[in-house]
Protein backbone atom coordinates (compact mmCIF):
# COMPACT_ATOMS: atom_id res chain seq x y z
CA UNK A 1 0.00 0.00 0.00
CA UNK A 2 1.26 3.47 -1.32
CA UNK A 3 2.13 6.10 1.34
CA UNK A 4 -0.71 8.30 0.02
CA UNK A 5 -3.07 5.53 0.17
CA UNK A 6 -1.78 5.01 3.82
CA UNK A 7 -2.31 8.71 4.64
CA UNK A 8 -5.97 8.81 2.96
CA UNK A 9 -7.19 6.04 4.58
CA UNK A 10 -5.93 7.13 8.24
CA UNK A 11 -7.76 10.35 7.94
CA UNK A 12 -10.67 8.66 6.65
CA UNK A 13 -10.75 6.28 9.60
CA UNK A 14 -9.73 8.91 12.10
CA UNK A 15 -12.14 11.26 10.78
CA UNK A 16 -15.06 8.69 10.75
CA UNK A 17 -14.16 7.80 14.54
CA UNK A 18 -14.44 11.51 15.48
CA UNK A 19 -17.88 11.67 14.29
CA UNK A 20 -18.95 8.65 15.69
CA UNK A 21 -17.70 9.21 19.54
CA UNK A 22 -19.22 12.80 18.85
CA UNK A 23 -22.84 11.18 18.27
CA UNK A 24 -22.44 8.53 20.67
CA UNK A 25 -21.53 10.92 23.63
CA UNK A 26 -25.11 12.93 23.16
CA UNK A 27 -25.08 15.32 25.96
CA UNK A 28 -21.66 15.65 26.75
CA UNK A 29 -19.11 16.28 23.93
CA UNK A 30 -17.43 19.02 25.55
CA UNK A 31 -16.28 16.17 28.05
CA UNK A 32 -15.33 14.36 25.37
CA UNK A 33 -12.20 16.87 24.33
CA UNK A 34 -10.67 15.55 27.54
CA UNK A 35 -10.36 11.72 26.64
CA UNK A 36 -6.51 11.67 25.52
CA UNK A 37 -7.65 9.86 22.45
CA UNK A 38 -9.42 12.30 21.06
CA UNK A 39 -7.05 14.75 21.62
CA UNK A 40 -4.32 12.71 19.91
CA UNK A 41 -6.35 11.73 17.08
CA UNK A 42 -7.64 15.21 16.18
CA UNK A 43 -4.02 16.83 16.55
CA UNK A 44 -2.60 13.84 14.16
CA UNK A 45 -5.94 14.52 11.93
CA UNK A 46 -5.29 18.20 11.64
CA UNK A 47 -1.36 17.44 11.39
CA UNK A 48 -2.11 15.24 8.26
CA UNK A 49 -3.89 18.00 6.52
CA UNK A 50 -1.26 20.37 7.30
CA UNK A 51 1.37 18.33 6.22
CA UNK A 52 3.49 18.20 9.39
CA UNK A 53 7.09 17.98 9.59
CA UNK A 54 8.52 14.90 11.11
CA UNK A 55 9.16 15.48 14.89
CA UNK A 56 5.07 15.96 15.23
CA UNK A 57 4.28 13.41 12.67
CA UNK A 58 6.41 11.09 14.83
CA UNK A 59 5.17 12.40 18.35
CA UNK A 60 1.32 11.93 17.23
CA UNK A 61 2.37 8.44 15.81
CA UNK A 62 3.88 7.38 19.36
CA UNK A 63 0.61 8.35 21.12
CA UNK A 64 -1.30 6.74 18.82
CA UNK A 65 -0.06 3.34 19.03
CA UNK A 66 0.47 4.14 23.00
CA UNK A 67 -3.26 4.54 23.33
CA UNK A 68 -3.94 1.38 20.51
CA UNK A 69 -2.00 -1.05 23.57
CA UNK A 70 -3.34 0.46 26.61
CA UNK A 71 -7.00 -0.40 24.45
CA UNK A 72 -6.38 -3.81 23.70
CA UNK A 73 -4.02 -4.80 27.18
CA UNK A 74 -6.27 -2.78 29.18
CA UNK A 75 -9.31 -0.76 28.86
CA UNK A 76 -10.95 -3.35 26.22
CA UNK A 77 -9.57 -6.25 28.72
CA UNK A 78 -12.64 -7.65 30.67
CA UNK A 79 -9.70 -9.40 32.99
CA UNK A 80 -7.15 -6.08 33.31
CA UNK A 81 -9.70 -4.94 36.41
CA UNK A 82 -9.81 -1.16 34.35
CA UNK A 83 -11.98 -2.28 31.43
CA UNK A 84 -14.69 -0.07 29.96
CA UNK A 85 -16.81 -2.32 28.62
CA UNK A 86 -19.86 -1.62 31.10
CA UNK A 87 -19.53 2.04 29.97
CA UNK A 88 -19.32 1.25 26.00
CA UNK A 89 -22.21 -1.25 26.28
CA UNK A 90 -24.38 1.73 27.92
CA UNK A 91 -23.28 4.05 24.88
CA UNK A 92 -24.14 1.15 22.29
CA UNK A 93 -22.55 0.43 18.52
CA UNK A 94 -22.39 3.45 17.64
CA UNK A 95 -19.58 4.24 20.53
CA UNK A 96 -18.40 0.45 19.27
CA UNK A 97 -17.88 1.68 16.20
CA UNK A 98 -15.94 4.88 16.88
CA UNK A 99 -13.38 2.96 19.86
CA UNK A 100 -12.60 0.77 17.28
CA UNK A 101 -11.77 2.81 14.70
CA UNK A 102 -9.94 5.37 17.05
CA UNK A 103 -8.41 2.60 18.98
CA UNK A 104 -7.84 -0.47 16.79
CA UNK A 105 -7.91 0.55 13.27
CA UNK A 106 -6.31 3.99 12.78
CA UNK A 107 -2.86 3.04 15.01
CA UNK A 108 -1.82 0.61 12.65
CA UNK A 109 -2.38 2.76 9.59
CA UNK A 110 -0.43 5.86 11.15
CA UNK A 111 2.30 3.35 12.31
CA UNK A 112 2.55 1.83 8.76
CA UNK A 113 2.01 5.30 6.92
CA UNK A 114 5.16 6.43 9.65
CA UNK A 115 7.38 3.75 8.68
CA UNK A 116 7.18 4.82 4.65
CA UNK A 117 8.29 8.15 5.25
CA UNK A 118 10.28 8.10 7.92
CA UNK A 119 11.92 11.24 9.11
CA UNK A 120 14.90 12.34 6.73
CA UNK A 121 17.06 13.17 9.95
CA UNK A 122 17.90 10.58 12.47
CA UNK A 123 16.02 11.02 15.69
CA UNK A 124 18.12 11.12 19.30
CA UNK A 125 16.91 9.65 22.88
CA UNK A 126 16.42 12.92 24.14
CA UNK A 127 13.25 13.77 22.14
CA UNK A 128 11.62 10.11 22.85
CA UNK A 129 12.12 11.55 26.73
CA UNK A 130 10.45 14.79 25.43
CA UNK A 131 7.68 13.29 24.51
CA UNK A 132 6.23 12.71 27.62
CA UNK A 133 5.77 16.19 28.86
CA UNK A 134 2.18 16.42 26.68
CA UNK A 135 0.65 13.14 28.65
CA UNK A 136 2.50 15.03 31.37
CA UNK A 137 0.30 18.35 31.22
CA UNK A 138 -2.77 15.79 29.89
CA UNK A 139 -2.60 13.87 33.52
CA UNK A 140 -2.32 17.07 35.07
CA UNK A 141 -5.47 18.22 33.83
CA UNK A 142 -7.36 15.50 34.28
CA UNK A 143 -6.48 15.06 38.29
CA UNK A 144 -7.11 18.82 38.44
CA UNK A 145 -10.26 18.41 36.97
CA UNK A 146 -11.31 15.32 38.50
CA UNK A 147 -10.47 16.62 42.08
CA UNK A 148 -12.31 19.85 41.62
CA UNK A 149 -15.39 17.91 39.76
CA UNK A 150 -18.32 15.81 41.46
CA UNK A 151 -19.19 13.21 38.30
CA UNK A 152 -18.86 9.58 38.61
CA UNK A 153 -16.91 9.28 35.50
CA UNK A 154 -15.07 12.96 35.73
CA UNK A 155 -11.51 10.82 35.64
CA UNK A 156 -12.59 9.73 32.33
CA UNK A 157 -10.30 6.37 32.92
CA UNK A 158 -10.92 3.20 35.39
CA UNK A 159 -6.85 3.15 36.20
CA UNK A 160 -7.17 7.14 37.13
CA UNK A 161 -10.06 6.82 39.45
CA UNK A 162 -8.55 8.21 42.45
CA UNK A 163 -11.43 8.06 44.91
CA UNK A 164 -11.67 4.16 44.12
CA UNK A 165 -7.57 3.33 43.67
CA UNK A 166 -5.93 6.42 45.70
CA UNK A 167 -3.46 8.40 44.58
CA UNK A 168 -0.47 5.87 45.06
CA UNK A 169 -1.95 3.10 42.25
CA UNK A 170 -3.07 6.14 39.85
CA UNK A 171 0.67 7.60 40.15
CA UNK A 172 2.19 3.80 39.35
CA UNK A 173 -0.58 3.17 36.59
CA UNK A 174 0.52 6.52 35.01
CA UNK A 175 4.23 5.62 35.32
CA UNK A 176 3.83 2.36 33.51
CA UNK A 177 1.36 4.35 30.82
CA UNK A 178 4.47 6.77 30.61
CA UNK A 179 7.10 3.89 30.35
CA UNK A 180 4.92 2.41 27.33
CA UNK A 181 5.10 5.57 25.51
CA UNK A 182 8.86 5.65 26.34
CA UNK A 183 9.71 2.42 24.42
CA UNK A 184 7.43 3.03 21.42
CA UNK A 185 9.00 6.35 21.46
CA UNK A 186 12.80 5.02 21.80
CA UNK A 187 11.90 1.93 19.13
CA UNK A 188 10.46 5.19 16.68
CA UNK A 189 14.13 6.97 17.12
CA UNK A 190 15.68 3.41 16.56
CA UNK A 191 14.03 3.16 13.63
CA UNK A 192 15.37 6.49 12.20
CA UNK A 193 19.09 5.53 12.23
CA UNK A 194 20.85 4.78 9.52
CA UNK A 195 21.67 0.80 9.02
CA UNK A 196 25.32 0.35 9.65
CA UNK A 197 26.61 -1.05 6.58
CA UNK A 198 27.79 -4.72 6.52
CA UNK A 199 31.54 -5.32 7.20
CA UNK A 200 33.25 -6.71 4.13
CA UNK A 201 33.92 -9.73 4.08
CA UNK A 202 37.49 -11.23 3.68
CA UNK A 203 39.54 -10.70 0.25
CA UNK A 204 39.09 -13.64 -2.14
CA UNK A 205 42.67 -15.46 -2.69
Amino acid sequence: MSGRVLRVSTGAVIAVGLALSVIAARDEPVDLLFYFTVQVDLAYLVALLAGSHDRLRTAFTVYLVGTALVFVVVLANPWSGYAMVATTDARGPVSDAGNLLLHAVAPPLAAAEWLTRRPRAALRPAYAVSLLGYPLVWLTVILVRGALGRDEDRYLYPFLDVPRLGYPTVVLNSLLFALTLLLIALTAVRLTRPVPPSPAGPAPR
